[in-house]
């Protein structure tokens, strides 16, 4: 059974994101995502422009990822070398482009990445960053996936061929839990409800 049945019987789009931030997201300790934009994303940069994504954990640029948590610098996969592991299905939620870096002080306890992270993460190019609030769902196993040309370099959207199936996968914040944490973010970022 799918949480949401407005939800698709599959999703085809995965988001690339550091290894450890996928840990953390899988495990409930990060309810955001931030993010700047990626090399291969054109003039305009990241664009949130999907509501449900399957999670892409990656190891590249891992040397800087800069994460608060040790346990979180260094993941290793039990997966061979050509197939990624693929567990946790993200919804999201509130998102806002951030342009002073004291509002994302205040978001802290919602993610892993250290303050030197944000602050070169927010100062690069232009300031600012933006968030993405998200409802995140764990696989108990995860689907291996095929590594392919597409899935390679500096991006953040990559086609899963064949889609992967959204059912089975359980909520890793409960609903009480999930709201309070989504209004939070909400108020922080200053949006209507």
């Amino acid at each position: 059974m799918r949480p949401d049945d407005s939800w698709p019987l599959a999703c085809g789009t995965a988001f690339k994101e550091w290894a450890g931030v996928c840990e953390a997201l899988s495990d409930g300790r990060q309810s955001l995502i931030l993010r700047k934009g990626g090399i291969a994303e054109g003039p305009n940069g990241f664009v949130p422009e999907h509501r449900l994504f399957w999670l892409y954990p990656t190891h590249i640029h891992e040397l800087e990822q800069g994460l608060r948590f040790p346990r979180d610098q260094a993941l290793v996969s039990d997966a061979p070398s050509n197939v990624v592991a693929v567990r946790t299905l993200v919804e999201t939620g509130p998102i806002g482009w951030v342009d002073r870096l004291e509002r994302l002080i205040e978001l802290e306890d919602f993610h892993v990445w250290n303050e030197a992270t944000v602050e070169r993460r927010f100062h690069y190019r232009k300031p600012g960053l933006w968030v993405l609030g998200v409802r995140v769902y764990r696989r108990a196993e995860p689907w291996l996936v095929r590594l392919t040309p597409e899935h390679a370099g500096c991006k953040t959207w990559v086609p899963l061929d064949p889609p992967l199936e959204t059912d089975g996968v359980t909520p890793v914040l409960g609903d009480q839990e999930s709201h309070r944490v989504m209004d939070h973010i909400r108020s922080t970022l200053k949006l209507e409800r």
